[in-house]
């Protein structure tokens, strides 16, 4: 028995739905003050960053930015003056003319093109004359598909271009960013909930903080650094792994993993230039080993990266990057006349902090605001009867308090929930797949 639905073959549809993409917007330039900048932005660098060929289009009178070698700009939209509309049949005859003009355009230059993402186009009265003409555009492209964002509340006014399904057809999708309101949505637009998909805004530390080259090329190389439940980045040379009690830190987070935690720890080592140095760190991945831990994916010495390129250390802006992906700073060290980790770590924002009780001046650096267990020092020896008990025990009063801490939860939540890897994975890269069954 056939299935009457004609299914493209999962290899097949992967090829095809992860090449070309289409971003449709009337842009004339991307101001920063425009929300609507960088939300189209991110949605194109992730794009591109998945393995898509992305083509943006922007007004034919854009003057602004070059955007990225990895994006094409496509200048076609045509200019027209806007006007905010409340009705279909206000349309001027320069508008009709502008409506029947972009939809010429856009079924030429898409007509290769499996999916297509628009903003605001068949939502604000500004841009109907566009949206329109990619509802007429869409009838000529036959194995195109649309999602169109919509970045407002829709009003309790109804507008008689919020018609999806009559004007538009089943190939189109709305987009909204938050679930709680879709139903709202799909009335406004006289649709179902089906024709409704939602897919959060990005906001990815990458951009936001226009992290270094380096930096994006190492998170893309150990994800688990933008992904992981508890990521700790942990400043220490080589000489000093012992003296930074490094050996307990990955401990500690090994007793975390066997509690369900996803780990990640970086330790971002100096001065690993020798054979001598070189075995140092080979007997911290073999403790991280013994403990299950998987180095080079929870367990990473940034000193081995791209073949030794930063054998002598992170460059500072590296290292505060990374730091601002971390929300756990172990700080075990036996001995500090300062230690400027501490602070760094700590002014990045989100990271709980767990310093060694037997070292005193760290109550100096600290104060009395983060949590505090002994570890023995330089000047005070502590003795474990039960090391195991012991770390397994600051893993789960660690864990605890992290947990109580909306500081550190709000900032973990929105680091592997709102970047781009996350959200291309759960939610763009299954749409685009799944389009291809919209008939």
């Amino acid at each position: 028995m056939q299935n009457d639905v004609n299914v493209i073959p999962f290899q097949e549809s992967q090829s095809r739905f992860r090449h070309k993409v289409a971003i449709l917007t009337n842009m004339m330039e991307f101001q920063p003050g425009y929300s609507l900048t960088g939300i189209v932005k991110d949605q194109a660098r992730m794009l591109a960053e998945h393995g898509h060929e992305v083509l943006l289009f922007v007004n034919d009178h854009y003057h602004g930015e070059k955007f990225s070698e990895n994006v094409t700009l496509k200048k076609v939209i045509p200019f027209t003056h806007l006007i905010d509309y409340a009705s279909m049949n206000d349309l001027t005859a320069e508008h009709r003319h502008i409506q029947k003009e972009t939809a010429a355009v856009l079924a030429s230059e898409l007509a290769d093109i499996p999916v297509v993402l628009t903003h605001d186009f068949v939502f604000t009265g500004w841009f109907m004359p566009y949206g329109l003409a990619c509802a007429d555009a869409g009838k000529m492209l036959q194995k195109t598909r649309w999602l169109h964002w919509v970045h407002s509340i829709p009003s309790g006014v109804s507008r008689d271009w919020w018609s999806l399904r009559e004007l538009y057809g089943t190939k189109h999708k709305i987009v909204y960013p938050n679930r709680t309101e879709m139903i709202r949505v799909a009335e406004q637009f006289k649709c179902w909930p089906e024709d409704v998909r939602v897919i959060p805004h990005i906001k990815d530390l990458r951009s936001w903080f226009d992290f270094h080259e380096d930096t994006c090329e190492f998170i893309k190389d150990f994800p688990a650094v933008m992904q992981a439940d508890i990521v700790q980045v942990y400043p220490a040379s080589v000489d000093r792994l012992e003296a930074k009690r490094v050996r307990e830190v990955i401990l500690i987070l090994s007793k975390m993993k066997k509690m369900g935690q996803a780990v990640c720890l970086v330790l971002a080592n100096q001065w690993a230039t020798t054979q001598k140095e070189q075995q140092s760190i080979d007997q911290y991945k073999k403790i991280a080993q013994r403990n299950g831990l998987t180095v080079n994916e929870e367990v990473i010495f940034t000193s081995e990266w791209k073949n030794g390129k930063y054998n002598v250390g992170l460059p500072a802006r590296i290292l505060r990057e990374l730091f601002q992906c971390s929300n756990l700073f172990i700080f075990p060290t036996r001995e500090e006349s300062f230690g400027l980790v501490l602070p760094e770590a700590s002014l990045a924002g989100g990271v709980y902090c767990v310093l060694n009780k037997s070292l005193n001046m760290m109550f100096e650096v600290a104060g009395l605001c983060p949590i505090y267990f002994d570890f023995g020092s330089h000047h005070m020896s502590f003795t474990c009867t039960n090391e195991e008990q012991y770390f397994s025990d600051i893993a789960k009063i660690v864990i605890g308090r992290m947990a109580q801490n909306e500081s550190v939860t709000t900032k973990t939540f929105m680091r592997r929930r709102y970047n781009w890897d996350a959200l291309y994975d759960r939610y763009y890269a299954p749409i685009m797949a799944e389009s291809q069954l919209w008939e």
